[in-house]
């Protein structure tokens, strides 16, 4: 039996990976903020036979505290890491502790608890990290400003997002250049789930419509992921678009701008946590 923690694991591609794996007889820990959404997690559990083995976590993942939090409440050993936790802001939100909320959410609660949880990680037999993002990107990386203090899109958040994901998944390897773990950077495309009723009008009705046209179904986008969990690459880092490999190569999976970026979030992590 293996222990899945998946955050945003109470709705969309997150919450069906983890019904999927309760069903294959896993023991899966579903991280998220609503607790309606958590008991609605647990009950479907429930009903597969699976109670015993579902877990609901509620956590406030734009925080540090609450990113240690969950660090506090999984288990000594999990075999798979999924980071699957996101929200789409119309307009720029700043945190508790006074960070842009896609930064927070989208990348920092994934930096700091694939790094903090890693030491559990390694215990397992075949331990693989999923980061679900949108893996090469085009467009520059803005270190000077990590924030988005000037000029905020939620388009601009979530490319801005997904090219920290791109550095978190390089610099991962080049922090623990030994290890067992593999850590898959993963694009699913346009899935069909709640993720964009956050956004503001006409957005929001403007992604119902492409959702309704274009959409995968959560069950088929999650397939490929289910074969590179199941399936585990061999390369300490691995990119994919749905279920095709792409190239870790590129401005997107620069080493020296994954450095960067790695210090400067363990600076900012450092002084949140003073």
């Amino acid at each position: 039996m293996r222990t899945f923690v998946i955050t945003g694991g109470t709705d969309g591609m997150g919450r069906g990976l983890g019904l999927h794996y309760l069903e294959q007889g896993d023991q899966v820990i579903a991280v998220g903020s609503s607790q309606a959404k958590g008991a609605r997690f647990l009950a479907a559990a429930a009903d597969l036979g699976a109670a015993e083995r579902a877990s609901f976590v509620r956590a406030d993942l734009s925080t540090v505290a609450g990113m240690r939090a969950v660090v506090d409440q999984v288990p000594e050993v999990i075999d798979v890491l999924v980071l699957a936790a996101q929200r789409f802001q119309g307009k720029r939100v700043e945190t508790e502790d006074g960070l842009e909320s896609s930064f927070a959410l989208g990348y920092l609660s994934r930096y700091l608890l694939g790094h903090d949880l890693f030491d559990r990680l390694e215990r397992a037999e075949a331990p693989l990290v999923l980061n679900i993002a949108a893996p090469g990107s085009p467009g520059r990386m803005r270190f000077e400003d990590l924030q988005q203090r000037k000029g905020y899109s939620a388009m601009r958040a979530a490319t801005q997002t997904a090219r920290r994901n791109d550095l978190l998944g390089v610099s991962f390897t080049q922090v623990h250049p030994d290890a067992r773990t593999r850590y898959v950077l993963y694009a699913p495309g346009l899935v069909a789930t709640g993720l964009g009723e956050s956004m503001n009008q006409p957005a929001r009705t403007l992604n119902k419509v492409l959702g309704r046209l274009f959409a995968a179904p959560v069950a088929k986008a999650i397939a490929p992921m289910i074969e590179l969990i199941d399936d585990r690459p061999a390369a300490g880092l691995t990119v994919f678009n749905k279920g095709t490999s792409l190239p870790v190569a590129g401005p997107a999976f620069d080493p020296a701008n994954a450095e960067r970026l790695r210090k400067e979030t363990a600076d900012l992590i450092a002084s949140i946590s003073r």
